[in-house]
C-alpha cells in the first residue's frame, strides 16, 4: 500500500481539478517515462520507426531518472515505462524499473520484443519486479507480422516471450504477466482466431486484441481499418469516437495536466503521451530546479487556463473544432502532428489530437479505487477505507457502498458475536 500522502495527493488533486486551478501543488498519480527515443523497427503509423526526427534520439540518464522518481514516487501509483522509443534497448531499463518499484508504483512495460536479447538482461527484466510486459505482435504468420512491425523479426519475439516465460517459472515468479498486443488491421483481422488459439502456446498470459491507427499520406499505402466495427477505431459507434465526442462537448478540464506526467528521455516533458513533437513539449525537467517549476511553467498554466476560461462560458472554441466521428483521423501521419499547423503561441491543447485522453488520469484513478475495494475486502484493513475515502470522486462512492455490503455481509455474525462476548466478559 502507497504511504497516505498518495492519498491525500489525489484527494488535492480532484479538489485543484473541480476548481480549475491554473497553479496546482499536487503531484501526477500517474506517468510515462521514455527510456530512449529510438527504435530499430520502422512501423509506418510512428515518428520514431519512420525517422522523422520530431524528437531527437536519447537515452535517459541515471541521474535524472533517479531525482524525478525521488521526487514524485512516492505519489505516482502507475508507471508506463514506453511511449515513441523501444525501451527495452536501453541497457539499465531493469534497474531503472526495480528503482521505480521501491517506491511501490505499478511499472508497465511495452514492446516490440524483436531484439536480441542476452539470457543476463531476461533474468534482470524479470527480477526488476515489473508487473507488466506488452508485446506487439501483429500477426498470426510472419508474412502478416511484417507488414506493420518492419524490419520485426516474427521468429525472435517468439523465442524471447518462451525465454521470459521460462526464465520467469525457473526464478519462481509471478510477474511480469506477458500480455500479446494484437492491433487489427483489415489485412490481418482474419487471423485473430488463430491468434485467440495460440497466444498462451507463445508464451503470453493475456491476449489484448485493439483497434490500430491507420498510417497517414504517404505512408498509409496497402493499410485499411478493419471491417470490424469493433475494431474500427474510426468507426462512429465506437468507443473511442463516443468517448472523443463526450469529451468535446464535456468541456471538463483535462485530467492529464492534474494528475498525468510524461518525461521523454532528454528531459522535455509533454503535457500528455500524445504529443509526438517536441517543439509542442510544455517544458524541461531540471532535478536542480525541481518538478514544480515544470509541472507550473507558463505552458502548463496556460493550457489549465483554457479549461478555467470555458468553465466561466467564455472562450468555446479554445480547444479547437474538430470534426467529432473524425477524431481519429486528426493525428497526422507523422505519427500525432497536427494536420493544420499551429498558430504562434498556440498550444496542442487547443487542438487536441486525441480528446479522449482527458479522462485517462481520471480513469486511472478509477481503477485504483477498485483494487482498493478489492483489498480492502480481502484484508478487511482500515487504511484501504481510508484510502477509498481519501481519493472520492464519483466512482468512489458505488465502489466504497459495494465494499461495505460485502464486508457487512460476510462478518456481521462474527462481529456479533464477539461484541456478545466482550459485554459478557465486561459483565463478569
Amino acid at each position: 500500500m502507497k504511504p497516505l500522502r498518495a492519498y491525500t495527493n489525489i484527494l488535492r488533486l480532484r479538489v485543484n481539478m473541480a476548481l480549475r486551478r491554473t497553479v496546482v501543488k499536487n503531484y501526477p498519480v500517474v506517468a510515462y517515462i521514455d527510456p530512449t527515443l529510438f527504435c530499430n523497427l520502422r512501423c509506418p503509423a510512428c515518428p520514431t520507426g519512420l525517422r522523422l526526427g520530431l524528437r531527437p534520439a536519447a537515452s535517459i540518464k541515471w541521474d535524472m531518472y533517479r531525482s524525478i522518481i525521488d521526487e514524485i514516487g512516492d505519489y505516482l501509483f502507475v508507471l508506463n515505462m514506453f511511449n515513441w522509443g523501444e525501451p527495452l534497448l536501453h541497457k539499465q531499463t531493469p534497474e531503472l524499473i526495480r528503482y521505480a518499484k521501491a517506491k511501490g508504483i505499478e511499472v508497465t512495460l511495452s514492446t516490440n520484443l524483436s531484439l536480441n536479447l542476452t539470457d543476463a538482461y531476461i533474468e534482470r527484466l524479470v527480477r526488476s519486479g515489473l508487473d507488466t510486459l506488452t508485446v506487439s505482435v501483429d500477426g498470426a504468420t510472419e508474412e502478416t507480422y511484417k507488414r506493420y512491425r518492419r524490419g520485426g523479426d516474427y521468429s525472435l519475439v517468439r523465442t524471447n516471450m518462451l525465454r521470459i516465460q521460462s526464465a520467469r517459472a525457473r526464478l519462481r515468479l509471478d510477474t511480469p504477466k506477458i500480455v500479446w498486443q494484437f492491433l487489427v488491421f483489415r489485412h490481418n483481422q482474419h487471423e485473430i482466431d488463430v491468434v485467440r488459439a495460440q497466444y498462451e502456446a507463445w508464451g503470453a498470459d493475456l491476449l489484448l486484441i485493439a483497434g490500430a491507427h491507420m498510417p497517414f499520406e504517404p505512408y498509409d499505402e496497402g493499410f485499411e481499418p478493419s471491417s470490424i466495427p469493433e475494431y474500427n477505431l474510426y468507426d462512429p459507434g465506437h468507443p473511442y469516437q463516443i468517448l472523443g465526442r463526450r469529451q468535446l462537448a464535456g468541456g471538463r478540464p483535462c485530467s492529464w495536466l492534474y494528475g498525468g506526467f510524461a518525461l521523454n528521455p532528454n528531459g522535455k516533458v509533454s503535457p500528455c503521451c500524445a504529443c509526438a513533437a517536441e517543439k509542442d513539449d510544455f517544458g524541461e525537467y531540471s532535478p536542480c530546479r525541481g518538478f514544480f517549476d515544470v509541472w507550473n511553467s507558463y505552458r502548463f498554466k496556460k493550457a489549465r487556463r483554457l479549461f478555467l476560461e470555458r468553465g466561466r462560458g467564455r472562450g468555446n472554441q479554445a480547444l479547437g473544432d474538430l470534426e467529432p466521428t473524425r477524431i481519429a483521423q486528426r493525428l497526422a501521419g507523422t505519427g500525432g502532428e497536427l494536420q493544420a499547423p499551429l498558430k504562434p503561441g498556440e498550444l496542442i491543447c487547443q487542438k487536441c489530437p486525441v480528446p479522449f485522453v482527458r479522462d485517462g488520469v481520471n480513469a486511472t484513478i478509477a481503477l485504483i479505487a477498485q483494487r482498493h475495494a478489492s483489498l480492502l475486502l480481502a484484508k478487511r484493513d482500515i487504511r484501504y477505507l481510508l484510502a477509498l475515502l481519501l481519493m472520492g470522486g464519483p466512482a468512489a462512492g458505488p465502489i466504497l457502498r459495494g465494499a461495505v455490503r460485502k464486508i457487512n455481509r460476510t462478518v456481521r455474525l462474527p462481529l456479533h458475536r464477539l461484541f456478545a462476548r466482550t459485554r459478557l466478559q465486561q459483565r463478569v
